[in-house]
């Protein structure tokens, strides 16, 4: 018997155009599944309604662990402290989410995602472990278990004086070099893999399609050089009355299972589907002429 699913997508600060987009994905592509949407402080979710989500404040979700991380947090990033904290908050919470109903799989998602496909036909190819992470990106995150083993290795980390002033030490000696050492999800995301099997990569290139790294990574496939940074090129078909894409290898379509539109790829993360407008062939001239021609793209 299939697992059912639950999506979680967490955020704080004003609900972007792009959450909106990407919430709609989901349940287009996932009609059956859950989809809840944890935030921080937002007080007008009213954009989200209309796709069934589930909406929580991250308050909602109290527990030792998670007081014992934020009186203990050390910021150790170049990046903004609300930010940092707030990413591995939402692994403290997931664990209570996934606790009141174990039997569940959750995706934690992050909202710059777009879905183009069921996600229950990844599950047979996933590694057998609480945490499957896609390449080393936690975007696309499967949670099939217990993960108090992630949330400890934090918590002995800030609680070892020793480990945050070598982390501190090194973070403030690259400073301002290319190699700065910044001290967030993502190194412990790294560090723990290595430690743990608890936590393991699954493919990208999955029989259900590609789970995309990021837009703007080329990944063997072709791309366009823009002026600042290289995009995928990205064919846009309609199939079946919706939009969705393929990713280019020596002109030949690789059907794609999401689009990660990260940084500045957040711009093209249009309204794929559903709207009667969605499938229009004008439309979808549109989309591939931003999407494989360079001259265009530079202007999105």
């Amino acid at each position: 018997m299939s697992r059912a699913l639950t999506f979680l997508f967490y955020h704080y600060g004003t609900i972007p155009r792009y959450l909106r987009n990407a919430v709609e994905q989901v349940r287009i592509f996932n009609p059956e599944a859950e989809i809840r949407v944890i935030t921080d402080e937002v007080r007008d979710i009213s954009m989200l309604k209309p796709f069934d989500i589930r909406h929580s404040e991250m308050s909602a979700f109290p527990s030792e662990d998670l007081e014992t991380f934020r009186r203990t947090y050390r910021h150790i990033s170049c990046f903004k402290e609300r930010y940092e904290r707030f990413v591995l908050d939402r692994w403290f919470v997931t664990e209570s989410i996934r606790r009141s109903s174990p039997s569940r799989t959750y995706i934690m998602q992050d909202s710059d995602v777009a879905v183009f496909g069921d996600a229950s036909r990844l599950l047979p190819d996933l590694p057998d472990c609480p945490i499957a992470l896609s390449s080393n990106n936690p975007h696309f995150t499967f949670v099939r278990g217990d993960i108090t083993g992630f949330l400890r290795f934090i918590l002995d980390f800030y609680a070892d004086e020793a480990r945050v002033a070598d982390s501190l030490k090194r973070h403030e000696g690259a400073r301002n070099s290319a190699q700065i050492y910044n001290l967030g999800e993502m190194q412990f995301l790294y560090e723990f893999m290595r430690v743990s099997s608890d936590m393991q990569r699954f493919p990208t290139d999955t029989p259900a399609g590609y789970v995309d790294v990021n837009l703007h990574i080329p990944e063997g496939f072709d791309f366009m050089q823009l002026r600042r940074r290289s995009r995928k090129k990205v064919r846009w078909t309609d199939e079946n009355g919706r939009i969705v894409p393929y990713f280019l290898k020596d002109a030949a379509p690789v059907r794609a299972f999401l689009v990660h539109f990260q940084g500045p790829g957040k711009r093209v993360f249009f309204r794929f589907n559903g709207s009667s407008f969605a499938t229009n062939p004008m439309r979808l001239a549109v989309l591939n002429t931003i999407f494989q021609n360079s001259f265009w793209a530079n202007f999105t």
